[in-house]
C-alpha cells in the first residue's frame, strides 16, 4: 500500500515541535546596528583602545526618545548622547555627561564628587525634556532639567544626598526616605519617580525633583528605616536586590534580581500613603509561578537574574535576563503568574543560555546584557559584557 503524507499535518506537527522546544521562530532577526565596537563581531574593551566618542566600556543602560540615543557607558564614568538616531557602526557620540571630554573616564572626573561627576553610572532616563541617571556609584539620582548639548554639563538637583558635593551610602548612616545605596534604576512616568534603591533591597517613590526630596512611598520594606539586609523569605511584598523599575500610567514593575523574578503592581503609588503603597504586595509574578519561589531557571517562562525592563506602554515588554544571556520579549505585559514569553533574543532557544551562544560575538549573540529599551518599532540592549549595545528593528 502506497503511503500518503499529508502536508498540513506535517505542518502542524512542525509547528507543535517548534513551540515546545522554542526553534528559530522564536527569534527576532539579528542587530542592524552596533554601537562601541566596529563590527558584530568584535567585543573590546573600549573597542581595544582608550575611551573614546565611539568607545564604550561596560554599558548598562539605553535609552531613546524618539530623537536622540542614551547610553550609560558605566566603566567609562559617563553618559554618551547621540543627537540623532544612530545610522552607522561605531558611530561617535556628539554629548558626554560625567566627563569633560571624550577621552577621559575617571571616577568624579579623578577628583571630588560634583554637580558635573559621575561614579558608575547603571540607568539613563528621560521624560518631559528632563534627563534622569542613577549615579550608583555615588548613591544618588542626577537630574538635569534639560538635556545637556554641551560636553560636561551640570544636573540641576540631586536625590539621595544633601546636596551635590556628597555621596555616600545611606549618607554614612541607616536607611530613610531621603537616602539611598547604590541605586540601580531611575524611572520617572511624568507624575512620579521610581527608584530601584538596590542595595537596600527597595523601590523609592517621590512626587518631587527637587534636592534632597523625600519618598513618599517604598515597596520591599514596611517601613522607611528598615535596615538593608535582604528579607529571609520570598513573599509578595519582599524585594532582593531590585536593579529595574518602569512604569505607565497605571502600574509599575520591578525585577526583583536575587529573586529572579519581575513583579508587577496593578497601581501607582497615591502621594497620600495608604495601605496600598508603603509595604505593597505585589499581583502578578513574572518568571515564577507563585509568590514564595525564587530559584532560576532557563525556559520560556523562567528568569535568572534579572536586571532591567521596558516596554513601549502595555505592550513589547522586554526583560534583561542577564544570567541567562537573553532578552525575553512579551507581547503584552502579563496579567497571570508564570506567563511565557513569545520571543528570545540572544539564544537560538529558550532552553538555551551560553554566552554568544557558546561560540564568537554575531550580531544575534548577547553575554550578560544589562539595559533594554523598547519603543514599539525598535528593540536597544546594552550587551554589557561585549561592551557594546545593540538596536533590533521590531519585525
Amino acid at each position: 500500500m502506497k503511503a500518503y503524507f499529508n502536508p498540513f499535518l506535517i505542518f502542524l506537527f512542525l509547528t507543535h515541535i517548534s513551540c515546545v522546544f522554542g526553534t528559530a521562530t522564536d527569534v527576532v532577526d539579528s542587530a542592524d546596528l552596533v554601537l562601541g565596537q566596529t563590527d558584530f563581531l568584535t567585543v573590546s574593551n573600549n573597542a581595544g583602545s582608550s575611551a573614546s566618542a565611539s568607545s564604550l566600556s561596560g554599558p548598562q543602560s539605553v535609552f531613546f526618545d524618539g530623537t536622540k540615543l542614551y547610553i550609560a557607558d558605566t566603566n567609562n564614568n559617563r553618559v554618551l548622547i547621540w543627537n540623532s538616531n544612530p545610522s552607522s557602526n561605531k558611530q561617535a557620540a556628539d554629548v558626554v555627561v560625567g566627563q569633560a571630554d571624550m577621552t577621559s573616564n575617571s571616577e568624579n572626573r579623578g577628583g571630588a564628587i560634583a554637580n558635573n561627576t559621575l561614579s558608575q553610572p547603571t540607568s539613563v532616563h528621560v521624560n518631559g525634556g528632563k534627563l534622569f541617571i542613577a549615579d550608583k556609584g555615588n548613591h544618588r539620582i542626577l537630574i538635569y532639567n534639560s538635556v545637556p548639548t554641551s560636553n560636561g554639563a551640570s544636573a540641576s538637583s540631586v536625590i539621595g544626598q544633601a546636596d551635590m558635593t556628597h555621596g555616600a551610602a545611606n549618607r554614612n548612616g541607616t536607611p530613610s526616605a531621603q537616602t539611598l545605596n547604590a541605586p540601580t534604576d531611575v524611572f520617572y512616568n511624568g507624575s512620579k519617580l521610581f527608584i530601584a534603591d538596590t542595595e537596600n533591597n527597595r523601590v523609592l517613590v517621590y512626587d518631587s525633583l527637587n534636592t534632597d526630596a523625600t519618598a513618599f512611598a517604598v515597596v520591599g520594606k514596611s517601613v522607611f528605616n528598615n535596615g538593608g539586609a535582604p528579607p529571609s523569605s520570598v513573599a509578595a511584598d519582599t524585594l532582593k536586590n531590585p536593579t529595574g523599575v518602569y512604569a505607565t500610567s497605571d502600574r509599575f514593575l520591578v525585577c526583583d534580581t536575587k529573586n529572579n523574578r519581575v513583579l508587577i503592581y496593578n497601581f501607582i503609588p497615591k502621594t497620600n500613603p495608604d495601605s496600598n503603597t508603603t509595604g505593597a504586595s505585589a499581583h502578578v509574578v513574572i518568571g515564577q509561578t507563585s509568590m514564595t519561589t525564587g530559584g532560576s531557571g532557563i525556559s520560556n517562562s523562567t528568569l535568572s537574574g534579572p536586571t532591567d525592563i521596558h516596554a513601549s506602554g502595555d505592550n513589547d515588554l522586554l526583560i534583561a535576563d542577564k544570567n541567562n544571556n537573553r532578552v525575553l520579549i512579551y507581547d503584552t505585559i502579563p496579567g497571570s503568574n508564570g506567563a511565557a514569553a513569545n520571543r528570545v533574543l540572544g539564544q537560538a532557544a529558550f532552553d538555551q543560555s551560553s554566552p554568544n551562544r557558546g561560540g564568537k560575538p554575531e550580531g544575534n549573540t548577547l553575554s550578560g546584557p544589562t539595559g533594554v529599551f523598547s519603543n514599539g518599532s525598535t528593540f536597544w540592549i546594552a550587551d554589557t559584557v561585549n561592551n557594546r549595545a545593540l538596536r533590533f528593528p521590531r519585525d
